[in-house]
C-alpha cells in the first residue's frame, strides 16, 4: 500500500455476471474510478465461464502491483451465525467459535475451514462467523491458479454486501439485503444484533419475475425462522435490493408485492465519490448495482464493515509490491557508489599532484612489493591447503596396509591350505556417507567351517564395523568366495 493513497479491484463471480470496480482512497475519501461487467449466465458452465472471463479481465486490465484484489468466495452451502459473547482473550475467542461452528456443521475439523469477524461492544462482542468445507475453497484456488490468477483476499460475497451496504447507509434498524443475479442470488439478514447470510440458487433466469419474486419471499421467510430466534422478532424497515434484479422494474415491483416490504435501490451514492467514473460497457444504473464488488473493493481498503477473508495476501503480488522500494534503493545504492567513486578518483589526482615525483616512484614501489607479497601468500596457502588434504587422506592410505596385516596374520595361522586375496578395494569417505573397505578371498573349501571366526576375529579388534559375507561359490571352480567389508572413519 502506498504511504499517500490506496486503491482496491473488487471483483464479484457469485451469480452468473461477473462484475467489477476500482476504488481509491486517499485518507477517509473514497472515490469509485472504473467498473467492468461480462455476461456468463448464457454459457453451460456459469461459473468456469466467469473464472475465464476473469483472466481475460486481468490480462486486458492488469491490477497494478500495489493495488489489491478482493474476488468474491464461492458460497452455494455457506454456514453463516452471530454469536453474542463477552469480550475475552483472541485465543479464548478462537477456541469457542471454533467449538460453536464445529458443532452446529458437524463436520471433522481438518474437512472444514472457518473465519470471523469481531464487532466488539461495550459489554459484549458480536461475532459474525462463516464456514465451508475446505475441499471446495481448496478447489476454487486450484482454478484460480490455473487460471494464473493470484488474489489478495477471498471474501464471502455476502459479507461483502453487508460491508457496502453498511458504508452507505448506516444501520440502526433490522433490514433484509438481497443481490439478485442472472443464476444466483445472496440473501443477507442483517439487524444491529448481527448479520447471517444464505446463497440461493435462484436468479432472474429461473421462471417469471412474479413466481421468482414468491420463492425468493419464501426463502427470506425460512431464513427468517432459522437464523433467527423467536424471542427476539425481526421487524425490517426495507428490502435493499442489488445486482440485476434491481435493474428489472417488472422483479422489483412483483419483489415489493411478494414481501410486503419497502424495496429499495441505490440510484446514488452518499460517502462513495462516483464522478467521474469509467464504465466498460455497460450504464451507470447497472454500476449502482453492484453492491458486492463495491463491498469487495472497500474490503480490500480495510474499509468493510465486515471483513473475514480466506486469504491474508499473495506472496506473489506482495513480491511485486515490494519490487519499486528493491529497485529505488539499489538505483540510490548506485548512484550512491559511482559518486564515492567519482569522489575518490578526484582526490587521487590531486594527491598524485601534490606529491613529489620521487615520493610517487616509492609508493609505486610500495604497491608492487605489497602485491607481489599478496601473491606469494596466496601460492603459500594454496601449497599449505594441498598438504593438509594429504594429511587428512593419510588415515585412508593407511587403512589398506592395516588390513593386509591383519589379513597377514590369518594366513599364516591357516598353514598349506589354499587361501588367497582375489580383490582389494576402498571407497573414500563423502559428504554424510562412511568410507568402505571390501576385501575379497578365495579359499579351499576346507577351510569353510574356521575361516569365518578367524577373519572376523582379525579385524574386529581394529575396526567397529566388520561385515562379513561367505561362504558363497567363487568365480573360480572348486573355491570359496568370501567378503569381508569394513567401515572406515
Amino acid at each position: 500500500m502506498s504511504l499517500f493513497g490506496q486503491s482496491a479491484v473488487g471483483i464479484d463471480l457469485s451469480d452468473g455476471t461477473l462484475k467489477a470496480v476500482r476504488l481509491e482512497r486517499s485518507g477517509r475519501r473514497v472515490t469509485w474510478t472504473a467498473s467492468w461487467r461480462l455476461g456468463c449466465a448464457g454459457e453451460a458452465d456459469p461459473h468456469a465461464a466467469a473464472l475465464d472471463a476473469l483472466a481475460r479481465l486481468l490480462a486486458a486490465q492488469p491490477v497494478r502491483a500495489g493495488t489489491q484484489l478482493v474476488l468474491s468466495l464461492p458460497s452455494r452451502g455457506i454456514f453463516s451465525r452471530t454469536y453474542l459473547v463477552p469480550a475475552m482473550e483472541a485465543q479464548r475467542l478462537d477456541e469457542l467459535v471454533r467449538y460453536e461452528v464445529l458443532a452446529e456443521n458437524r463436520h471433522p475439523e481438518d474437512e472444514l475451514l472457518y473465519r470471523y469477524h469481531v464487532r466488539r461492544g461495550p459489554v459484549e462482542n458480536q461475532v459474525l462467523a462463516w464456514a465451508l468445507p475446505q475441499a471446495r475453497v481448496d478447489a476454487f484456488r486450484a482454478e484460480l491458479a490455473a487460471r494464473r490468477v493470484s488474489c489478495d483476499a477471498l471474501e464471502p460475497p455476502g459479507f461483502a454486501l453487508a460491508s457496502f451496504v453498511d458504508h452507505e447507509l448506516p444501520q440502526h434498524q433490522d433490514r433484509v439485503l438481497l443481490a439478485v443475479g442472472e443464476v444466483a442470488s445472496e440473501l443477507v439478514l442483517s439487524r444491529p444484533s448481527g448479520v447471517w447470510m444464505r446463497h440461493l440458487p435462484l436468479g432472474l433466469q429461473h421462471g417469471e419475475v412474479a413466481d421468482l419474486a414468491e420463492r425468493l419471499a419464501a426463502e427470506i421467510a425460512a431464513a427468517v425462522k432459522s437464523f433467527l430466534p423467536a424471542d427476539q422478532p425481526f421487524r425490517p424497515v426495507e428490502l435493499v435490493l442489488t445486482e440485476e434484479g434491481a435493474c428489472d422494474a417488472a422483479f422489483t415491483t412483483a419483489l415489493r408485492r411478494a414481501t410486503g416490504l419497502a424495496v429499495s435501490r441505490f440510484t446514488a451514492l452518499k460517502r462513495i465519490r462516483a464522478t467521474g467514473v469509467r464504465h466498460d460497457g455497460h450504464s451507470p444504473e447497472q454500476a449502482l448495482a453492484m453492491g458486492k464488488a463495491l463491498g469487495l473493493a472497500l474490503c480490500g481498503l480495510g474499509l468493510g464493515r465486515i471483513s473475514a477473508p480466506v486469504l491474508t495476501g499473495s506472496p506473489e503480488r506482495a513480491a511485486r509490491r515490494r519490487l519499486p522500494a528493491v529497485a529505488g534503493a539499489v538505483l540510490v545504492a548506485s548512484a550512491t557508489l559511482i559518486g564515492i567513486g567519482a569522489v575518490a578518483r578526484w582526490n587521487t589526482t590531486r594527491l598524485n599532484t601534490s606529491l613529489p615525483i620521487s615520493l610517487q616512484g616509492r609508493m609505486q614501489d610500495v604497491l608492487l612489493h605489497r602485491e607481489s607479497a599478496v601473491r606469494e601468500r596466496t601460492a603459500a596457502a594454496a601449497t599449505a591447503q594441498a598438504l593438509l588434504g594429504l594429511a587428512q587422506r593419510r588415515p585412508e592410505v593407511l587403512a589398506p596396509r592395516r588390513a593386509l596385516a591383519r589379513l597377514a596374520d590369518v594366513f599364516g595361522g591357516i598353514g598349506g591350505e589354499h587361501l588367497h586375496l582375489d580383490q582389494l578395494w576402498l571407497a573414500a569417505p563423502e559428504a554424510g556417507r562412511p568410507g568402505l573397505m571390501t576385501l575379497t578371498l578365495h579359499a579351499d573349501p576346507a577351510l569353510d567351517a574356521v575361516l569365518g571366526g578367524r577373519l572376523q576375529a582379525a579385524f574386529a579388534g581394529e575396526w567397529a564395523d566388520v561385515r562379513l559375507r561367505g561362504p558363497e561359490p567363487a568365480s573360480v571352480a572348486g573355491l570359496s568366495r568370501w567378503v569381508v567389508e569394513l567401515g572406515l572413519p
